[in-house]
This record gives C-alpha cells, sequence and structure tokens, in this order.
C-alpha cells in the first residue's frame, strides 16, 4: 500500500499551507505532509505555494518583497471560506511544532535565490525540530535539492518533475525520492526507479477511483489534495 501524502495539508477542506489545512490534515494520520517555503525579504521561511501572495491571500505583491511581519498581516484563510478568516501565513519553524513527530514533512524548496542559503535554513528548522531524520527536501530545482548535501546527509531528497524523463537526473544525482506527475508514470517508471534504489511519489493524485491502479504500480507514496477521501493503509515507511 502507497504511503498517503497530504498535499499543502488537506487543501480540500481548508485553505492550503495554513495551520489549519495541516491540522486537519493530521486528523487523518496521512504519512506525510506536504508543503512549499519561500524566504521573505528578512531571510525567515514562510510556508506559501506562489512567488506572490495575490492568490491565497488579501495582499498582493512579491512574497520575497515582503518582511515576516508584513507577512504576517495577511489574511491567508479568507479567500477560502468565512470560517477561516483570520487564518495567517505560518513559517515553516510554527509547522513543525503544530506537526511535530505525528507524521513526516516533505518540504518543497520553491525558491533559492542567490546569496540566501534557504536549503541550508530549511535543514537547520527541521534539525532544531528534532524531525530532519524522518523528513523529506524536495524541489523542482536540482541545485536547491544538492545544496542540502552541503549541510547534512540526514534527510531524504527528492527531485519533483512533471515528466518521468527526469528520473535519470534523479538517478545521476544519487537521490532518494523521484517525485513525478501522476500523468506520466506508468509501471516501467516506477520499476527503474526501485532498481536504482529511488522511491517514487506521484503527484497530485486527486482520484479516489485511480488509488489501485497506483499501487498496483508499485509508487511508493500518492500525493493528494484530498487525503481524506483515498483509501488508508498501514504503511510507515522511512526514508
Amino acid at each position: 500500500m502507497p504511503d498517503l501524502m497530504a498535499h499543502r495539508g488537506n487543501s480540500a477542506l481548508a485553505p492550503e499551507n495554513t495551520l489549519a489545512a495541516f491540522a486537519k490534515a493530521l486528523e487523518g494520520s496521512p504519512d506525510w505532509i506536504e508543503l512549499d517555503v519561500h524566504p521573505t525579504a528578512d531571510g525567515e521561511i514562510v510556508v506559501m505555494h506562489d512567488a506572490k501572495v495575490d492568490r491565497t491571500t488579501d495582499g498582493t505583491g512579491a512574497l520575497a518583497d515582503k518582511t515576516l511581519a508584513e507577512i504576517k498581516k495577511l489574511d491567508a484563510g479568507s479567500w477560502f471560506g468565512a470560517d477561516f478568516a483570520g487564518e495567517r501565513v505560518p513559517t515553516l519553524a510554527e509547522v513543525v511544532e503544530l506537526v511535530g513527530k505525528r507524521t513526516r514533512l516533505n518540504v518543497e524548496i520553491k525558491q533559492s535565490p542567490p546569496g540566501l542559503d534557504v536549503p541550508g535554513a530549511v535543514v537547520e528548522i527541521l534539525r532544531q525540530g528534532g524531525i530532519l531524520q524522518a523528513s523529506m527536501i524536495s524541489s523542482f530545482d536540482r541545485g536547491a535539492v544538492l545544496a542540502v548535501r552541503e549541510h547534512t546527509d540526514e534527510v531524504a531528497l527528492a527531485l519533483i518533475a512533471s515528466k518521468g524523463a527526469a528520473l535519470a537526473s534523479a538517478i545521476e544525482n544519487r537521490l532518494n525520492w523521484f517525485n513525478v506527475g501522476h500523468w506520466d508514470t506508468y509501471p516501467a517508471l516506477v520499476s527503474r526507479g526501485h532498481e536504482a534504489g529511488l522511491r517514487v511519489t506521484i503527484w497530485t493524485m486527486d482520484d479516489p477511483g485511480q488509488w489501485d491502479k497506483f499501487a498496483a504500480m508499485g509508487v511508493d507514496a500518492i500525493c493528494t489534495n484530498c487525503p481524506h477521501l483515498m483509501p488508508r493503509g498501514n504503511s510507515r515507511r522511512r526514508p
């Protein structure tokens, strides 16, 4: 049975990448919670998917141009529903404190600007939270993933890709996981990854009726916006 990974928390029932979404995900005891991180103008690591705050807050503009104090003033919940009005953009440290060791985190680095060591900051936050060895750090940016190795060899590393062809890069760079779009996942790809010692996550798969198909392929984790709708298993693999 594949691991169940909650994409941006339970983003079907609460505003994505907020403490409310992570708390909602924890109610279903997923194997993983996936989240996205960006640096602020003053170097803090906050949890948000987009490079701009417009879509998921009541603010406008580039996240990287705002300080943590400015970001903390934004409402990150009202766009989703009135019940979430006043929900704030969390820091990665706040998410680590909330989740603790109840499940594992897959931290996707969205941006790592030159001159700012985002991979190192993420590693330190996970280490201080006592969950580094149980976590995964991932990115579409291969350089950001490889930069983690300058700080630690204790955390699982994953390359994210929309196409299966990128598996070759994950293998070449001796990564632990390959996180690929479900639309380009097929049995031979999963087998090739496993033969090279990688585990395979598919994203973002929201159709419960497709769970068994991907499970039969041998994928190691299924990342979904609706973890509460997916079949559950007892697998608790460790990176």
